[in-house]
């Protein structure tokens, strides 16, 4: 009996000796891959960086200032994604859970007017009101990273314009409610700002709340569905 044992423990060694080979080349695979694809999509995005703001600086005034200001906006967003391309490929902050934060002064008066240089032109196309609102109270500036709060934004309020046919899009800044519950974070109500994001659109039904913060999950996954996307998950 126990010669047997040791032959199962053996065996079960063995078994877990292959499967960390086989994770650590799937490891492997993935980063391989991750660089390759980042060097393809360099490509078509130095492109559009470079032919953007070409167009931005409108050198034989042949543009109008509102195709200015959408070549301004494209430039914005290709620059954006080379900053998302950047961070995918830091590896050793994916894998390990952490990211590093750069904490800086952050104005909601840029805020509002990124919001409204990015997602006007969207809104406009669709008929939709693009509202932001700053409640009185709150300071001009709070400390914070930037880039992950813009990067926030811009994931909720695409996806509020994504799923908004008709109606508004109102994106709040204001003090944290006494009622909202901040014990995970480590922040205090008199020192919180909350940014919210709220629209007209078709909302999330209440059984499907906690599968969207999923990765790569949405409300519908079928095959007919209205509204495309890979659902990288909230």
């Amino acid at each position: 009996n126990i010669r047997k044992k040791n032959e199962e423990l053996s065996l079960a060694q063995k078994e877990i000796e292959q499967k960390a080979k086989d994770l650590q080349k799937a490891s492997r695979y993935k980063s391989e891959f991750m660089v390759n694809m980042s060097h393809e999509l360099r490509t078509p995005l130095n492109s559009i960086l470079v032919l953007s703001q070409l167009m931005s600086e409108n050198k034989k005034k042949t543009l109008s200032d509102k195709e200015v200001e959408f070549a301004k906006t494209i430039n914005s967003s290709g620059s954006d994604l080379l900053d998302l391309i950047n961070e995918i490929l830091d590896l050793s902050k994916v894998e390990s859970g952490k990211l590093e934060l750069f904490i800086e002064d952050f104005y909601f008066t840029d805020l509002t007017q990124f919001v409204d240089r990015t997602f006007s032109p969207l809104t406009n196309k669709k008929k939709l009101k693009l509202l932001t609102e700053i409640e009185e109270g709150v300071p001009q500036s709070i400390k914070t990273d930037i880039q992950r709060v813009y990067q926030i934004i811009k994931n909720l309020l695409s996806n509020a314009v994504k799923f908004t046919e008709k109606g508004s899009i109102t994106m709040s800044v204001s003090k944290v409610a006494k009622s909202v519950d901040l014990s995970k974070s480590g922040l205090e109500h008199e020192n919180a700002i909350a940014i919210a994001v709220k629209d007209t659109g078709i909302g999330i039904p209440q059984d499907k709340l906690d599968l969207i913060f999923e990765a790569f999950k949405q409300v519908d996954g079928t095959t007919s569905r209205k509204y495309g996307g890979t659902g990288l998950g909230l």
